[in-house]
Formats: structure tokens, C-alpha cells, sequence
């Protein structure tokens, strides 16, 4: 019976670090993604910024200038419209695999405390 307990906690200990593992490398994931979300979020501020003095320093007058603020805002709209659908991917990709892994998670720990259970009921 100390044999059986002792190889429950073994493997109880192994699955929860397991898991450990796997949660760590899906939050390392996240965060890079979500990172270079933000990297390029950056890029497109400096590029609509350089284009915006461009524009001003190019424009020949006032019809010009509004023409080509009007086009920048244009282009930064879809842009930003674009960051976020890749932001909201990622975040809703990453959701679905913390879900799918506390998923997993209770299934073992079902599995676990059944197999402990057992081991109790045979020594009672």
C-alpha cells in the first residue's frame, strides 16, 4: 500500500510539473507574440509619423496638405483595424489553448483521484 501512495505522489508530482511546463511555454509563446504585436504597432506609429512630415513638408498648399493628411488617416485606419485583428487573434488563439490545457488538466486529475481512490478503498 506505501508503495502504491508513494507512486500516486510520484506521478501526481510529475503531471503537475508537466503541466507547469506546458503553461510556461504557452505564456512564453503569448508574450512573444504579443510582443512583436507591439513592435509593430511601434513601426507603424514611426512610419505614419515620417509619412505626416512628408506630406507637410511636400505639400504645395492647403488642398495638398489636407489631401494628404486625409490619405494617411485613410491608410493609418486599416492599418489599425489590421493590428487588431491580429491582436485579437492571438488572444483568442492563446485562450483556446489555456482552455484546452485546464481541459486536460482536470481529466488527469480526475484519472489521478480515481487511481487514489482506489488504492484507499483497498487498504480500508
Amino acid at each position: 500500500m506505501q508503495k502504491e501512495i508513494i507512486e500516486l505522489f510520484t506521478q501526481s508530482t510529475e503531471t503537475a510539473m508537466e503541466a507547469t511546463r506546458k503553461v510556461s511555454e504557452l505564456n512564453m509563446r503569448t508574450f512573444e507574440r504579443m510582443l512583436q504585436q507591439q513592435a509593430d504597432i511601434v513601426a507603424t506609429y514611426m512610419d505614419m509619423a515620417t509619412k505626416s512630415m512628408e506630406v507637410m513638408t511636400k505639400a504645395k498648399g492647403m488642398q495638398d496638405l489636407i489631401n494628404g493628411q486625409a490619405q494617411l488617416s485613410r491608410e493609418f485606419s486599416e492599418k489599425g483595424m489590421d493590428m487588431l485583428k491580429k491582436g485579437m487573434a492571438v488572444a483568442n488563439e492563446s485562450g483556446t489553448e489555456y482552455s484546452n490545457l485546464v481541459q486536460e488538466g482536470v481529466k488527469t486529475a480526475q484519472e489521478q483521484m480515481a487511481a487514489a481512490s482506489k488504492v484507499t478503498l483497498k487498504a480500508a
